[in-house]
């Protein structure tokens, strides 16, 4: 019995462990509220709140990525779910459930709102959305250390990675992949690029590259969001990449 309970208790400690370190990942970054508004306990409110749970669990079984619906007519309510998949499993779940519970807090009576993490964003709203590429860098944010270097041959290997990134997510099943290139003979930058899953290769393809336009070249590491895609680069290996042929060389 003894043995028993050391080992529901380590096992819980390393629950919380893991926790507490995914808790430690998942930063918001930004978020955005309709000015429209609906009535509390109304018909939407209901849908919305059965939707927003709902979505959660079909994202998190769905390997990161979920849309649905809830209701009908003038009430019924659409949203969206990603995990960006630079980001563990245990990570994702944790960012998800705390985005569809911190965005009705706020944007208490918002009809449509979005609520991004530096690992998974949450959107929602009382019309559809879904295949419409928003092209706008909604948040960015890079590494503080400057680049080591050449700044030349650091933008020339930067630009080289982000232009293979875009097509090679967009021909993606999962619209996301991993890359690697060479800054010089012993140093690499390593990158990923992802959209959600509901917009066309195309679509996909150019919000990638919109974004990445923005990304610095002073930096050894960076991020830039829109609401459909996100790309990121650093300097070290930042991820485990999935046994693909999306992880590629440029």
């Amino acid at each position: 019995m003894a043995a028993v309970s050391s080992l529901l208790l380590l096992l819980l400690a390393v629950a919380i462990h893991s926790a507490a370190l995914a808790l430690g990942q998942t930063v918001q970054v930004w978020s955005s509220c309709s000015p429209a508004n609906f009535t509390p306990g109304g018909p939407y409110d209901t849908n919305l709140r059965g939707m927003l749970k709902d979505l959660v669990t079909v994202a998190v079984s769905y390997g990161g990525y979920g849309n649905d619906t809830a209701g009908g007519g003038s009430d019924q309510s659409y949203g969206l779910a990603i995990c960006y998949a630079d980001a563990p499993p245990e990570v994702c779940r944790l960012c998800l459930g705390m985005a569809a519970g911190n965005v009705t807090l706020a944007c208490p009576r918002s009809t449509g709102a979005a609520m991004k993490y530096n690992n998974c964003l949450l959107r929602y709203a009382n019309a559809s959305f879904l295949a419409r590429p928003d092209m706008v860098q909604r948040f960015s944010f890079y590494n503080n250390l400057t680049r080591a270097g050449d700044a030349a041959i650091y933008a020339a290997a930067l630009r080289r990675l982000m232009d293979r990134l875009a097509p090679a997510a967009a021909a993606s099943l999962r619209f996301f992949a991993f890359g690697r290139t060479n800054i010089t003979g012993d140093q690499s930058l390593y990158g990923f690029a992802q959209c959600v899953a509901d917009l066309s290769p195309d679509d996909c393809r150019r919000c990638l590259q919109r974004i990445a336009a923005s990304l610095p070249i002073w930096t050894r590491g960076g991020r830039a969001y829109s609401q459909t895609c996100y790309t990121r680069f650093e300097v070290v290996p930042f991820y485990t990449p999935p046994n693909t042929c999306w992880n590629i060389w440029a």
